[in-house]
């Protein structure tokens, strides 16, 4: 019996530890509720040898489940009135002199380094399949894979916390192979009575110099109806 117990703790630990529990705990920094509202701000500082620059993007995102994310464009003034709906397997935008959304890729600039899946998607779990872990130092390492060529970025390098479980830092590959961009999970807070990711820095590794910094705040629990996610009612509810 003493032997059993011991067994089925090492079990408990090795089941604690496996990859796939760590990206889910992962993913409850980045989008702890099952349906909610979130303030998102960019601010794109971009660098070049004689002018430095910078600029503030701010979105309203709905998110639904883990496969479906509305971003609403709320600032500057001149953006207002466009959206951008993700699913699982496509992403459009709406702009309002268009009568149609048009269809475009995650991996496109939304503002910044940022892409439009970096705002519009928080789930590693949803989009990459876990191919390996490993140690180093206090942090464990998770090589992720895309599970389709939908997805915004083909790899991820993944730094986690070893005990938090809280995202560290990720390098995010694209097919060819090409590490492209770094992002750095600075601050983690309490917002309704979660502790989730409150700020990301976002580094372009083509054009050093040039940097992104996300913020988030004001997250709520929200029932959005399913119509918010449907492409054809982008710009009419």
């Amino acid at each position: 019996m003493k032997r059993l117990a011991i067994l089925l703790i090492l079990a408990g630990t090795l089941k604690a530890a496996s990859p796939d529990n760590v990206l889910a705990r992962v993913d409850a920094y980045r989008n702890p509720l099952a349906s909610f509202a979130v303030d998102v701000e960019l601010t794109a500082t971009t660098t070049s040898l004689t002018t430095s620059r910078t600029d503030v993007s701010r979105f309203k995102v709905y998110g639904k489940g883990t496969e479906k994310s509305l971003v609403e464009f709320t600032y500057p003034q001149s953006e207002k009135g466009k959206y951008l709906l993700m699913t699982r397997d496509a992403m459009w935008v709406f702009m309002p002199d268009t009568s149609r959304p048009i269809r475009i890729s995650p991996l496109q600039r939304l503002a910044g380094q940022a892409s439009n899946g970096d705002v519009a998607r928080t789930s590693f779990t949803v989009d990459y399949d876990q191919k390996s872990v490993s140690e180093e130092g206090n942090a464990l390492v998770l090589d992720l894979k895309a599970k389709d060529a939908g997805v915004a970025y083909d790899r991820v390098r993944l730094w986690v916390d070893a005990k938090t479980y809280q995202p560290i830092k990720a390098d995010f590959y694209v097919v060819s192979g090409k590490l492209i961009k770094r992002a750095f999970y600075r601050e983690y807070g309490e917002m309704n009575g979660r502790r989730v990711m409150t700020r990301i820095e976002i580094e372009d590794l083509l054009r050093p110099g040039n940097k992104t910094v996300m913020r988030y705040a004001n997250l709520q629990p929200k029932d959005n109806p399913e119509k918010m996610f449907n492409k054809e009612s982008l710009g009419k509810w």
